[in-house]
């Protein structure tokens, strides 16, 4: 069974709108904005739906933030500092005495109540079940708009021939990856080779060039442990079906060894937000591992 997410905003005296996920997601990296909303705060809804064969089969649950935009229209520091409050929430700090103890994780807990979230109506739920399984054309809700430039339409064609080209992508990966450094060698030289005489083909051959060279680059790099690393904790709290990287913290590093050192300091510093829906995942990678990984707002 699938699992996906759908968002909607609900703006105050106004129809609710619902988020595209290339919308949701400029807006919480910070590269696309609402400036419609420059210096508001407004309501939002999660709905977490379990799908069968590509279609939505039930709710499974819903849960409201509020979106605090800025001055620009974007929601990147509201969300910041939600997070620093849930992150607070889950702080355990053990009692100095039998009778002190810390107040921070329940003010924390009750500042994010207050703050970030709110409970949507049955009236409000309604909406949205209407709009995910629409009887009318009145049923569906309008699309919010930001400001990024808006992709062509993914024709089921092209969505179709993506879906075709790509299925071989992780084939790819891997037996370029199982390579050693002097077959690599071979590969990249022989790749360009036949991109110059195949020419219908030379964009795919120079690619898959390039592929071998980083292979190789990352090949060097952990041999040698020198260059950029990267010390990496990811905080991963445990949904009631998923699980989902709350926090990212890194810190960038010269060289493997002092991405290890780095790697345990941050782990020891943060060992306050384990908890038993909470889990800390500690590692190093070179740059050219982490610029992969991509992590948003990281």
């Amino acid at each position: 069974m699938a699992i996906s997410v759908r968002y909607y905003l609900f703006p105050k005296e106004s129809p609710p709108l619902k988020l595209s996920r290339r919308l949701v997601e400029g807006l919480t990296n910070g590269s696309d904005a609402m400036p419609q909303y420059a210096n508001t705060q407004q309501k939002a809804v999660g709905v977490v739906l379990e799908n069968e064969g590509g279609k939505p089969l039930q709710i499974n649950q819903t849960h409201g933030t509020i979106w605090r935009f800025d001055a620009d229209g974007k929601i990147t520091g509201g969300l910041d500092e939600a997070l620093a409050h849930t992150m607070n929430s889950l702080d355990h700090v053990e009692p100095r005495s039998g009778t002190v103890v810390s107040l921070r994780p329940k003010l924390s807990r009750k500042k994010l109540e207050d703050e970030f979230r709110w409970e949507p109506s049955s009236a409000d739920i309604n909406l949205i079940i209407r709009d995910i399984w629409p009887k009318t054309k009145a049923d569906r809700l309008e699309d919010a708009k930001g400001v990024s430039g808006k992709r062509p339409p993914l024709t089921y064609d092209a969505k179709y021939a993506l879906d075709e080209i790509s299925k071989s992508f992780w084939n790819i990966g891997n037996q370029i990856s199982s390579l050693k450094d002097p077959s690599l060698k071979g590969f990249i030289f022989e790749a360009r080779t036949l991109g110059g005489q195949e020419r219908e083909f030379r964009h795919l051959y120079e690619a898959l060039a390039k592929m071998g060279e980083d292979q190789l680059e990352l090949s060097a790099r952990k041999r040698s442990g020198k260059g950029v690393w990267h010390a990496v904790v990811e905080v991963v709290v445990q949904r009631e079906r998923f699980t989902e990287t709350v926090r990212v913290i890194h810190e960038r590093c010269d060289g493997r060894k002092a991405a290890v050192i780095a790697a345990r300091r941050l782990l020891v510093e943060n060992a306050h937000l384990f908890d038993e829906s909470v889990s800390l995942e500690t590692s190093v990678m070179t740059d050219l591992e982490w610029e992969v990984l991509a992590f948003p707002g990281a």
